[in-house]
């Protein structure tokens, strides 16, 4: 790929503090050149179905799906990083509302409540691959699917994507 591994960790407690970081024009996310045109934004939160949980903040599917309103004008993925927002039919809905919003290329989590040191080798393995890929957009669900294929949990755990 042609564009190194760079990492910008931002703690997000709120969906005031996450609009904080992604609102457009003059959120981090949008100025900060760590930040912006990164292939892949991690969200690492607790979750439930179409929702992800902070320390003092529950953040539904309406809140993420504005936040990351128009973020897929350069090639990317969202990937959360986090129990059961994918689970069930608020779940789903969630998944294609905010691809539908978010614009991204895909979006990546969990259906099931997820171990952590299992849910850590899953999305290593994927971003691995991913990172590795000469043309990672034209293979999202060849790399997925490769995941699934060598780490047998990743399907317990209802790990899916969601493509453009």
């Amino acid at each position: 790929m042609r564009k190194s591994l760079q990492f910008a960790h931002r703690f997000v407690e709120s969906h005031r503090g996450l609009k904080h970081y992604t609102a457009k024009p003059n959120g981090l996310l949008w100025t900060d050149p760590l930040s912006f045109d990164t292939p892949v934004f991690y969200i690492a939160m607790h979750g439930e179905p179409g929702s992800v949980v902070s320390v003092l903040d529950k953040i539904g599917p309406d809140e993420l799906c504005s936040s990351f309103e128009g973020y897929g004008i350069y090639p990317n993925l969202i990937y959360f990083g986090a129990c059961s927002v994918f689970k069930g039919t608020k779940g789903k809905k969630f998944a294609n509302d905010f691809l539908k919003a978010s614009g991204s290329n895909a979006v990546i989590g969990y259906t099931e409540d997820i171990d952590w040191m299992k849910s850590l080798i899953i999305d290593l393995l994927f971003l691995q691959k991913f990172y590795n890929d000469p043309e990672p957009w034209k293979n999202l669900q060849k790399i997925f699917d490769s995941v699934i294929d060598e780490y047998k949990p990743a399907k317990s755990l209802g790990y899916s994507i969601f493509l453009k």
